[in-house]
């Protein structure tokens, strides 16, 4: 008797230090169907004064992390309206390299379609000039204030050189002071009109923060259902107790 109220002590404030300690990364992952890195093939999208508004986007997986089926060809993600956390990707120049990014994504039990997570559905992801994956930082994905995270991610972020899509962005729509307000804002090089970004955060960094939401739910739920069993035998134990006490 005493074994089983001293065990179910000690499980308990672990399963929930547990979950308090997870990072909102690992909990996006968790709750959603698929987790991958994928560069964007193409948009269909309809646009209301240059904003989209409905349509789908086409994006081919680099690395998956999570997904119930074997993902193959191309993701097609289906957005609708405008939202706050909308799952739309931006217009490309035919000529340009695809950008790529970490999607969050959740499929339809019913219709199978595939949509962005609610709290979000995409961390921008750039090369760095040794060819490794990297997010750029800060963008909005990472929340907080300017884009720039919570203190975990903050500790990640490292000065890198980039490459390819999105490692120069073209700001000559913009005014003279507002191109270096967002240069001294999200810590880019200003080079006449371009932004170049210099910070961002390895991709095996945000991967590990994902790894708790990755996992199988298999160990918590076999833990859940120890904690459970552990309960009944309590209650068992006390009712014959009772019995043979009266």
């Amino acid at each position: 008797m005493k074994y089983l109220v001293c065990t179910i002590l000690l499980l308990t404030p672990l399963l929930v230090s547990a979950q308090e300690d997870v990072h909102w990364l690992a909990s996006r992952a968790e709750t959603s169907d698929i987790v991958a890195l994928a560069q964007l093939d193409r948009i269909d999208y309809e646009y209301n004064r240059d904003f989209p508004v409905d349509g789908e986007a086409w994006l081919r997986p680099l690395i998956t992390y999570r997904s119930q089926a074997p993902l193959k060809g191309v993701i097609i993600v289906r957005e609708q309206g405008l939202s706050e956390n909308e799952c739309y990707f931006p217009r490309m120049a035919p000529w340009d390299e695809r950008p790529r990014y970490l999607l969050f994504l959740v499929t339809d039990s019913e219709t199978g379609t595939i949509k962005g997570h609610p709290d979000g559905c995409a961390i921008e992801i750039l090369v760095s000039a040794d060819g490794s994956y990297a997010a750029r930082w800060p963008q909005p994905a990472f929340g907080g204030e300017n884009g720039r995270g919570d203190e975990t991610l903050q500790a990640m972020v490292e000065e890198m050189t980039f490459q390819g899509p999105m490692a120069r962005i073209d700001a000559s729509d913009m005014l003279a002071h507002q191109r270096r307000e967002r240069a001294e804002r999200d810590f880019m090089r200003l080079e006449d009109s371009t932004l170049i970004p210099t910070r961002g955060i390895e991709l095996t960094d945000l991967r590990r923060l994902m790894q708790p939401g990755l996992e199988t739910e298999e160990a918590s739920a076999q833990d859940r259902e120890r904690l459970r069993q552990l309960r009944e035998r309590m209650l068992e134990s006390d009712t014959e107790a009772a019995d043979s006490g009266g």
